[in-house]
Order: C-alpha cells, then structure tokens, then sequence
C-alpha cells in the first residue's frame, strides 16, 4: 500500500518561547511559522495464515516526507528570523518508521460474517529525535518530526465483516496503550481509531466501500509536559477490484471533515491541517491446496475493504 497526503502546520512565534536567549538580547517581534509537508508512505505487509483462523501479520512502513517552511511577519511579509533555521527548515527526510507486529484469529459467524480479534506491539524501528522542547530553551537546532517512537506500544485491532451476494458492511476499531518513556524523555499518546461502513458489489470483480471514520489521539509527552493531542472525523470511500482469486487491487480516498485540538500545557507550536489521504495498492495471495469448502466459506478481511 502506498499513502498520500499533504499536511499544513502554522502558528505564532514569539519570545521568549521562540529561542530564550537570543529573545535576552534582542526584541524579536512576534511572526508566523509555517510549514507544509508532503507526506508519503509505502507500507508492506505479510500475512500468514497458520491454521483454524489463526493469523500474523506484520508491516515495516517506509516514509518519505518533504517539508517547506515559510517565516512570515504578522502582517504577512516574508520575515528573516535572527535565529535561523533551529526550529524548522526545507528539508527531505525519509527511513523506515515504527513497524506492527500483530496475531490474532478470525473466526465465521454464519456462512457471511467473520469476526477478528488481533493483538501484538509496534516495532521501534524508526530514527527518534532529542527533547525539541529542551534544545529549545539552549537554542540550539532541533527536530519535531520524528519516523519512529524509540518504544514498544501495545496494539489491539478488532474487525468484523459482513459479505452478502451484492451488500455487506464491515466495521473495525484499533487501540494502542504506550506504557513507558523512551531513552529521551519521550513517550507517545495513547490513541484510537475506529470506522465503519457499507459495502456494495455492482459488478461481480468490484467491491465498495463508503466509511465513516474517527480518531482519537492524546498528547504526546517530553519529558512529562504533554503536547499536542487532537480528535478527528473522517468520511472516505474504498475500492476493491478482484483481478484474480491470488490478485486484488486496492484504492481509497479519506478526508477530514471535522478536527479539535486538545488543550495542553503548551499550544505554541499550532496545529496540523491534513484535508485529504489518498491510497492504492495490491493484494496478493499464494494459491494453497486446501479442497473447496462446498458450504461456502466465510469472507476474508481483505475482501471486505477494511482499510
């Protein structure tokens, strides 16, 4: 699965948060900070089935993001910030992020419903970043955008579909719970997604899917000060298209239509606008030699579009 999408950050800069000892010398006035991030995700991902439902399955997302920044004055100038670039700058980074790491079982309920249940931990493979925050107040160069969290996060994920010969529905909610503070002083927010929706079959290869979808995500913490945190509504349309019983193709579309910023001890550094997600990719299952069920068998998750 490859993943698409552009996201804007702005907010005021001011002293003496902005860089506390050059705000000591001298007066800066209070400007704008804004970035736009092109935001792009390649996302593998294995699953094996292992018998009676049992199923692991396991991703090592790829990220690449390209990051533009503009300082402008509050009356909307271009303005050249005496401390540089220590906080944001035109840049290109890229690495393997965070990976997941699932097991589960998927069991039919009837001869068109299936039911899973998953659980496992993300894999901290991504680069992790110093206290921002604290290099701030030495104002010295930092990063806010980390790939990874340096931390194993505990991950649930239930799922359930519903496939009729043309009508179905499939519904699905996914939890993580981190549990401890990174060599660095960071840890993540704990945080929920769940969505569901109808699906539709007007032709025998293609399935759709329209969700609606929300997000729940708290804020982060550096060394023990919370920031960020925002809850989130999204409406979105899937697509499957069964090229073959080994090949399916994959396309989806997700945009945000509702967004709130948690309060937080320190709201400086703005908030992240991402309109809209896109997403295509390819499903390929190895044949297998198991003899057709003739009562029918229950419905893959994939098949559903459960994104």
């Amino acid at each position: 699965m490859v993943t698409g999408t552009s996201v804007h950050i702005r907010h005021v800069a001011a002293c003496p948060e902005v860089d506390p000892i050059l705000c000591a010398e001298e007066d800066i006035p209070d400007h704008w900070h804004d970035q736009q991030i092109a935001w792009f995700r390649l996302d593998p991902t294995l699953n094996v089935g292992l018998g009676a439902g049992w199923q692991v399955s396991a991703s090592v997302p790829f990220d690449l993001r390209a990051i533009a920044v503009r300082y402008e004055t509050m009356g909307g100038a271009a303005f050249d910030p005496p401390y540089a670039d220590i906080h944001h700058r035109d840049e290109t980074l890229g690495g393997l992020v965070d990976g997941l790491l699932l097991a589960g079982r998927y069991a039919p309920i009837g001869n068109h419903a299936t039911l899973g249940v998953r659980a496992g931990t993300t894999l901290p493979f991504g680069k992790t970043e110093e206290d921002p925050f604290a290099l701030t107040e030495q104002g010295l160069t930092h990063q806010h955008i980390q790939l990874g969290t340096g931390t194993f996060v505990p991950t649930v994920a239930v799922e359930g579909v519903l496939a009729g010969k043309r009508w179905g529905g499939a519904a699905w909610a996914t939890g993580r719970l981190p549990v401890y503070t990174n060599g660095k002083g960071y840890q993540p927010g704990a945080g929920v997604q769940a969505g569901l929706g109808p699906t539709w079959r007007p032709l025998p290869p293609l399935t759709l899917l329209t969700t609606l979808e929300g997000s729940y995500e708290a804020p982060e913490r550096w060394s023990g000060t919370p920031y960020g945190g925002r809850a989130t509504g999204l409406v979105g349309v899937s697509g499957l298209y069964t090229l073959s019983d080994a090949l399916v193709l994959q396309a989806q579309a997700r945009v945000t239509v509702l967004s709130w910023d948690l309060p937080t001890d320190d709201d400086d550094e703005g908030s992240a606008v991402q309109r809209v997600l896109g997403s295509v990719g390819v499903s390929w299952t190895p044949p297998t030699r198991r003899a057709p069920d003739p009562e029918g068998s229950p419905p893959r998750p994939a098949e559903a579009a459960v994104p």
